[in-house]
């Protein structure tokens, strides 16, 4: 949205030192197949297995923010090794967000729930629980909510990660800064208390007090706008944690590396606050932008590829959750509140539609401050065009796919992945295309 003011060890020196020595390579070469075998896996007998997408067994989401394709992966000169990795990997050139202005998009990559009046405004008017008001007659997975209203969903809707809980599987949400400043939310599973204002819109710049700053942003974690987790506390909290204490510890064996890991920096590190230039700085004086985004991928990724689980049969995906195609359209003055208009294109793929619970056209207002609101105009249903990248020894590198995808495609995916049991709200469309040849061309 517009910016506002653990376990386990690993279990030889040999693992230790390839893991090292990996990190390394990674960081200087920025290959993302180095240090792994791309040929065929074997079974427990020895005799070579032709690899499917199930052999899969590690996915590492990492979500960015706020980026158009034609900067991110074209025209920007602040992310050389992020361009760099789409030499590695599969470069999705059609994929698109599926709303504006954050959190309904990552609501929508974990649940498959469309936008909501409130999520398409990232609930800035408080931490309110979706009332049901039934089921889409037209996609019955699909939960209305009363009035159109609401951000957090009752516990009959299902999410990816209770999916992975079905077929015993594990996950792990990583969330930047979370916890930094303990009196603005906890270090894990950190959401304000239901019907509170969520404190966490705004960057809090470093103080003697809390020296690192706090950049953690609730609407940036999926997993808080669900009561089928936050409402069982001890479970939330194993899952629900601090990217900087927990990550890099959890990677060093397959044992502790969850199947799945979805990745969310702090709002410098993904690039929703700054420009990039350091003109107009992140609150901990960051430059932000694209270019904290390609400082953050190019000390993780390494990191993540030097891993046993990722060696093995890991994927990395990179996205975003929607594009910076925001037209400016005026601004105005009225009782002392400076409004500012913006018109978001809403650009989508693959047959989106709008839902029971939001319309297009619409308008919104987020009051930033007593002095500060965005008007917002949502001319089309989706989230534009941002682009996303794969890296995996399944992936031939250098693929380009030119399929149109968005996040509904990323969750449809995940679900055929890790074979779960059915596809969640609108990633349960027969015409709705997953991850597919077109990517794993290293698999059958």
């Amino acid at each position: 949205m517009p910016t506002m003011p653990s376990k386990g060890r690993l279990t030889s020196r040999r693992a230790a030192n390839a893991l090292l020595s990996c990190a390394v390579l990674g960081a200087i070469a920025w290959t993302a197949t180095g240090c792994s075998n791309s040929g065929p896996i074997e079974n427990r007998g020895g005799i070579p297995v032709a690899p499917k997408q199930q052999s899969i067994r590690h996915v590492f989401v990492i979500t960015m923010e706020n980026k158009s394709f034609k900067d991110t992966f074209g025209t920007s000169k602040q992310a050389p090794d992020l361009q760099a990795m789409a030499k590695q990997g599969a470069l999705l050139t059609q994929y698109y967000g599926t709303g504006h202005v954050s959190l309904d998009n990552y609501v929508a990559m974990m649940s498959g729930q469309p936008s909501t009046k409130e999520t398409q405004s990232d609930c800035v008017q408080g931490f309110n629980d979706v009332v049901a008001d039934g089921w889409d007659a037209a996609n019955p997975k699909v939960l209305k909510a009363k009035n159109g209203m609401g951000c957090v969903y009752p516990k009959e809707v299902k999410t990816f990660v209770n999916q992975l809980d079905e077929v015993r599987l594990t996950w792990k949400g990583y969330m930047g800064d979370m916890g930094n400043d303990p009196t603005r939310e906890a270090a894990t599973c950190g959401h304000p208390k239901i019907g509170a204002i969520d404190n966490t819109h705004s960057a809090q710049a470093p103080t003697a007090d809390v020296p690192q700053g706090d950049q953690y942003a609730t609407r940036h974690n999926p997993f808080m706008y669900f009561h089928s987790i936050i409402d069982d506390q001890a479970y939330c909290n194993s899952h629900d944690v601090n990217l900087e204490a927990n990550l890099q510890k959890d990677l060093r064996s397959i044992d502790t590396t969850p199947n799945f890991a979805f990745i969310t920096p702090n709002l410098c590190d993904d690039g929703h606050d700054g420009d990039g230039t350091g003109a107009q700085p992140c609150a901990n004086g960051d430059k932000g932008g694209l270019t904290s985004v390609n400082a953050f991928l190019k000390k993780w990724v390494p990191i993540i590829q030097a891993s046993p689980a990722y060696q093995k049969d890991g994927l990395v995906i990179i996205n975003f959750d929607e594009s910076a195609d925001m037209v400016p359209a005026g601004k105005s003055e009225s009782g002392g509140v400076t409004t500012i208009t913006l018109n978001l294109p809403g650009e989508s793929c693959c047959g989106q539609q709008v839902g029971p619970n939001v319309k297009r056209p619409d308008d919104a207002i987020i009051p930033v401050s007593a002095k500060l609101a965005y008007k917002l105009h949502y001319q089309g249903v989706g989230g534009d065009r941002t682009g996303a990248l794969l890296l995996s020894k399944f992936i031939k590198p250098g693929t380009v796919s030119e399929t149109p995808y968005n996040h509904y495609s990323l969750l449809k995916s995940l679900e055929n992945i890790f074979q779960t049991r059915e596809y969640l709200g609108y990633a349960d469309n027969k015409n709705l295309a997953p991850f597919d040849s077109d990517v794993f061309i290293n698999l059958q």
